[in-house]
């Protein structure tokens, strides 16, 4: 079973508003077939498909360019 940790600086959630749980819930666990939760500057997810792991490296990806 896949799980995924996201953590997020205090200057990121401040300057740019990255909540981790947000990002965790609706980028992140959708892919592993899971859910997940935490605090904003920290969050994790537990899932059903480790099939989709490569999806979340990728969106992790897009998020830190974008």
């Amino acid at each position: 079973k896949p799980s995924v940790s996201l953590a997020v600086s205090e200057s990121l959630n401040e300057t740019r508003g990255w909540d981790a749980v947000k990002i965790i819930k609706e980028k992140i666990a959708g892919l592993i077939k899971g859910g997940g939760g935490g605090q904003k500057t920290l969050a994790a997810a537990g899932g059903q498909d480790a099939g989709q792991l490569q999806q979340v490296v990728q969106a992790v990806k897009e998020l830190a360019a974008g």
